[in-house]
């Protein structure tokens, strides 16, 4: 599914970036550098244990990577007109199960790739002050990539509340492909597909 790969694109990117001038960022652009950082770090010196338990993987990186996605933006986002129609249990049920989702795709894109370098591009003012485009390119082996990440503080700090890679967004990739199975099932069969997903794939990891 073509979301899927996005996300994965995007999650390796968020992970591996690094750049020579991290002194010069600014803080949205701080906020991608130090998780980029903090999650190697992690990861080189707990490498015994997340060898040997996934599930001790899976709980780092949503120590570390969770606090600066935006879930609840997000989430009312991806779901669209739907999010207004679902109740706030369904609602907390969806966002659990996305932030799952998403926690072992970045866990999966940690163990697959390496070396990633990431250029910082001007950034650009949203449509308030509290909300930006922080503009990148990243490049390993092959094509460089654009990525862009639309972010905001609300108070909370910066976060990330949506993904643009070379000009296609994430959370519309996601809203896409979520409409087709709540066209069918509703919000409530959602959740229990992505439920269904994610335990199919601890029960593959362990």
């Amino acid at each position: 599914m073509k979301s899927f790969k996005l996300l994965f694109i995007f999650l390796s990117c968020f992970l591996f970036g690094s750049s020579s001038f991290a002194s010069l960022l600014t803080q949205p652009q701080q906020v991608i550098e130090n998780t980029s950082n903090e999650i190697k770090q992690l990861m080189l010196s707990e490498s015994q244990l997340i060898a040997s338990d996934p599930a001790y993987l899976y709980a780092l990186v949503d120590k570390v990577f969770t606090p600066y996605i935006d879930l609840d933006r997000i989430s009312a986002m991806v779901l669209g007109r739907s999010w207004r129609q679902t109740s706030e249990d369904d609602r907390e049920a969806f966002k659990q199960e996305f932030k799952r989702m998403l926690v072992r795709s970045y866990a999966t894109a940690f163990q697959s790739q390496s070396d990633w370098e990431i250029t910082y591009l001007p950034s650009r003012s949203g449509n308030k002050p509290n909300d930006i485009l922080v503009r990148t390119k990243v490049a390993n082996r092959g094509q460089p990539l654009k990525i862009d990440y639309r972010m905001r503080d609300s108070g909370e700090g910066w976060k990330v509340y949506d993904v643009k890679i070379e000009g296609v967004s994430l959370v519309t990739n996601y809203r896409s492909s979520f409409k087709k199975i709540i066209r069918t099932s509703g919000v409530r069969g959602l959740i229990e597909n992505l439920n269904a997903t994610n335990n199919k794939k601890e029960m593959v990891d362990s």
